[in-house]
């Protein structure tokens, strides 16, 4: 093959730094896809019939640090509709409530919606309406000035149709918010010495600017700092890992799992977790108009 015709060939393949819409998708849909398969194959408890039901306290307002709400706050109004996605504990629905007339709160998971019907109780919100149901739902009728959907998007597998329905129902300002790594990442190493095989990761922030640039998007992105290092107890830290390897406790590879915690991260102090998320994305556009 000569020098020239080499030259020619990249021209007819895909070029990965500009994927068309559906090019970018597929290739989100793959990521998804490949984790499904690969969690499906490795995990060893039986699927809990609500997976956060074991961790939904966890999102409770004010129980760690929700350092993405001083940008998110900045894009709503006294008077506006508030639309979360994926509102989980109602760590954005709860403060974000002082500020607006109504939030309106989409989560699929019971236990969740336990905590942020029992978050926004005690915190006097009587304007947060939580709606029992999966985004995005075809009978989606209400429409807000600002919708959020903050780390509720890592293992949406039909990212376009999820968009479509958040533009069609926003009339001023969309907001996601990404780690820059997704669900278990820190735990790569960890992950491949347990179960023999490398981590199929979730898209995270990169893939999804890389979806919303290829749909012609003009949008905003700030950063801000995310998990610190923390030192947990080794019961604690088996906890964490046991669920992002999907391991049953007791099992030959959940004590392989302990006993690399000790080795890798153990200190006199506990086991020193490698952060989860080390940075927050928080993406911001405006939904095309008619």
């Amino acid at each position: 093959m000569s020098t020239r015709s080499r030259r020619r060939s990249p021209s007819v393949a895909v070029n990965p730094l500009r994927p068309s819409e559906a090019e970018a998708a597929a290739a989100w849909a793959a990521l998804v896809d490949a984790d499904a398969e690969q969690v499906a194959r490795v995990r060893e408890p039986e699927p809990p019939r609500d997976f956060y039901a074991a961790t939904a306290a966890r999102f409770r307002p004010g129980r760690r640090d929700s350092v993405e709400l001083p940008v998110i706050e900045r894009y709503v109004r006294p008077g506006d509709v508030f639309l979360d996605i994926g509102a989980g504990g109602g760590r954005f629905a709860v403060p974000v409530g002082e500020r607006v007339a109504r939030v309106l709160a989409v989560e699929p998971s019971e236990a969740m919606r336990g905590v942020l019907a029992a978050s926004a109780a005690d915190a006097r919100r009587t304007n947060i309406e939580v709606f029992d149901t999966r985004w995005p739902d075809p009978a989606w009728t209400e429409a807000a000035d600002v919708s959020v959907a903050a780390h509720s998007m890592y293992d949406i597998r039909e990212i376009l149709p999820f968009l479509d329905a958040m533009e069609r129902h926003t009339r001023r300002t969309c907001i996601t918010v990404f780690g820059e790594r997704a669900r278990g990442a820190q735990m790569a190493p960890l992950f491949e010495a347990v179960h023999g095989e490398p981590l199929a990761t979730l898209p995270s922030l990169r893939e999804f600017v890389a979806v919303l640039a290829a749909r012609g998007r003009r949008f905003e992105v700030a950063t801000v700092e995310g998990d610190r290092p923390s030192v947990l107890p080794l019961e604690d830290a088996a906890a964490l890992a046991r669920r992002l390897l999907w391991l049953a406790p007791g099992s030959p590879k959940e004590q392989r799992m302990r006993a690399l915690l000790q080795e890798w991260w153990g200190t006199p102090d506990g086991i020193a977790m490698p952060p989860g998320r080390r940075w927050v994305g928080i993406v911001t556009w405006e939904p095309p108009r008619p």
